[in-house]
């Protein structure tokens, strides 16, 4: 008996019905991702310049270094800024301008009797991780305690008395204390002294902590111990009464 041929080429099964071939689907590509746009140049100038005077203080920076590492040619960084010690003004004025709005934005617009404490301490936390994010800033405001510079004086004169006059007026507005002036200066420069010397995260600061202040563990010990700090110089809260304005800089 013949055995029955395979016919390996008829499209027909045995029930008569006609084999359908899928068409196999194409792979989808894979989202496009968003191209991040770069930082304009004049950010991007004063970004790299803030690094570069950090490192090397303003006696030891170039503006060819600077505009090198921004990624431009010097034409154009002087297109925005004439010299130097324009330059280095600017950095400061963005620094300021950066920390005085991260203030600003850590005070609700409503708060109630009781909550003032609670802003001082919100804040400080907003300042310490401000500077913890951004470690050139401590070595280049150290570095500036270092040169003190009379050439440079404008910028004491120009941004750090105003905004440590706001930072007065906020001070003594929310931690429900009225505190003279001397005594605001005071504690605003222990504060401020504390906190850069831990950011700087030196050699001798890594050896006694056991490890870098940027690292996780240590850097929330840190910043609970700065703002623990803060209420400890407060000493206690009296309540706030007013808070629904804007702070006046306090007098000389």
């Amino acid at each position: 008996m013949s055995q029955p041929s395979l016919d390996t080429a008829s499209p027909r099964r045995a029930s008569g019905r006609t084999r359908r071939t899928r068409t196999p689907r194409r792979p989808q590509a894979a989202p496009k991702r968003p191209r991040e746009t770069p930082p304009p140049t004049k950010a991007r100038i004063l970004a790299e310049a803030e690094a570069v005077f950090a490192a090397k203080g303003f006696a030891g920076a170039s503006t060819r270094e600077i505009a090198a590492k921004a990624a431009v040619n010097i034409s154009s960084l002087h297109y925005h800024w004439k010299s130097k010690e324009t330059l280095y003004y600017a950095v400061f004025q963005n620094i300021y301008d950066r920390i005085v709005d991260l203030v600003r934005r850590a005070i609700p617009t409503e708060v109630g009797p009781a909550s003032g404490r609670r802003i001082v301490d919100g804040a400080m936390g907003a300042l310490f991780d401000f500077f913890a994010d951004n470690p050139n800033v401590p070595k280049l405001l150290v570095r500036r305690l270092l040169e003190n510079e009379e050439s440079h004086i404008d910028i004491e004169r120009n941004i750090l008395v105003p905004a440590w006059k706001v930072f007065a007026a906020w001070t003594q507005l929310y931690s429900g204390r009225k505190l003279k002036d001397v005594d605001s200066q005071l504690f605003m420069l222990s504060i401020h002294s504390v906190v850069l010397l831990f950011l700087l995260d030196s050699r001798h600061f890594t050896s006694l902590l056991g490890g870098s202040v940027h690292t996780p563990a240590i850097r929330r010990r840190v910043r609970a111990h700065v703002i623990g700090l803060v209420k400890t110089l407060l000493g206690p809260a009296a309540g706030v009464t007013s808070m629904a304005r804007e702070p006046q800089p306090t007098g000389d």
